[in-house]
């Protein structure tokens, strides 16, 4: 199943709209169509903010995981985006559980604002690989290679690489919502 099919049948699963759906996103349902029809693929914010109003993770409009409790680095659930210099790659198996675990990809001075999430989390991130400045609350930090932060997530309000290499985080949630 492709992602626009999963928007639609979890939007008619909740009995929603496309204009209601396009209410709650900040996107035009004309545009909401499209994706749907698998005609326009959303960009990282649009996604989230339709999983938002939808109640699920992201990596929920994705195909199916292998199963299992074994994840293999060949098989794992991939969400990128061709215009966000980000990716993300599911660590867990799948979302119905407490946590989930993920590695983040950035190319070099890549920016992610935050966006609010569907409800509170507590997250936890690793730099493997590079530099990252992060904004929580209104604190600054930097870190670096082998430094990890843990924080309340809805104090997040941005990351962004500060280093002229790919950046790569593995970040845990609970519970999986992004």
């Amino acid at each position: 199943m492709k992602i626009g099919e999963r928007i639609r049948a979890r939007r008619k699963e909740l009995g929603l709209s496309l204009r209601e759906l396009g209410e709650q996103t900040g996107v035009s349902a004309s545009f909401l169509s499209q994706v749907e029809n698998d005609q326009v693929s959303p960009s990282l914010n649009s996604l989230q903010s339709i999983a938002t109003a939808l109640q699920v993770p992201m990596f929920y409009f994705l195909n199916d995981a292998q199963g299992g409790e074994i994840v293999r680095a060949d098989k794992r659930r991939k969400l990128y985006f061709a215009h966000s210099k980000i990716g993300y790659d599911l660590l867990t198996p799948d979302f119905s559980r407490q946590m989930m675990a993920f590695l983040i990809h950035m190319e070099p001075h890549a920016r992610r604002i935050a966006m609010p999430l569907a409800r509170p989390t507590e997250q936890w991130m690793h730099v493997s690989q590079g530099r990252i400045e992060i904004k929580i609350g209104e604190e600054t930090h930097t870190l670096e290679a082998g430094d990890t932060i843990y924080y309340d997530g809805d104090l997040l309000r941005e990351f962004r690489s500060i280093c002229d290499e790919e950046l790569i985080i593995i970040c845990c949630i609970t519970p999986p919502v992004l």
